[in-house]
C-alpha cells in the first residue's frame, strides 16, 4: 500500500502540474482578436493553483517513497485523503466546464476524479492502519 500510494501521489502531481499548464495556455479570443480578461482570470487563479498543487502532490508522492512514511503513516493517509478530495473537486469542475475553455478537460478532469478516488481509498486504508 505504502509504494501505491506514492505512486497515486507522482501520477497526481504529474496530472494536476499539465492541467496547470494547459489553463495558464493562451486560448480565446474574441472578435477583435483580444483575450478577455475578465473570462481569464478563474483560469489563471485555477491554472496557478494546480500548479502549486501538483509540485506539492509531486513532492509529497516523492517523500513517501522513502523510508519516513512508516513512522508517519497517518500523517500521509490524512494528506491522501485531503489530495483526493481537492482532485475530484477540481475534476469535477474540469467536466463541467467551470474553467474558461481548456483543450483535453475531459481527459484531465476524468484523470483527476479516478486519481482522487485512488487517493481517498488509498489514504483511507493508511489511516486505519
Amino acid at each position: 500500500m505504502q509504494r501505491l500510494s506514492a505512486l497515486l501521489g507522482i501520477v497526481g502531481g504529474i496530472i494536476d502540474f499539465v492541467a496547470g499548464l494547459a489553463l495558464l495556455q493562451p486560448t480565446g479570443m474574441n472578435s477583435m482578436g483580444m483575450r478577455t480578461s475578465m473570462s481569464l482570470l478563474p483560469s489563471a487563479v485555477a491554472g496557478y493553483f494546480l500548479l502549486v498543487l501538483g509540485a506539492i502532490v509531486l513532492l509529497t508522492g516523492l517523500f513517501m517513497l522513502s523510508m519516513l512514511m512508516m513512522r508517519h503513516r497517518s500523517r500521509f493517509g490524512l494528506l491522501m485523503l485531503m489530495y483526493g478530495v481537492i482532485m475530484l473537486i477540481l475534476g469535477f469542475m474540469m467536466l463541467g466546464q467551470v474553467f474558461f475553455m481548456m483543450q483535453g478537460s475531459t481527459l484531465s478532469g476524468g484523470a483527476m476524479i479516478i486519481v482522487g478516488l485512488l487517493m481517498l481509498y488509498s489514504g483511507s486504508t493508511m489511516v486505519r492502519i
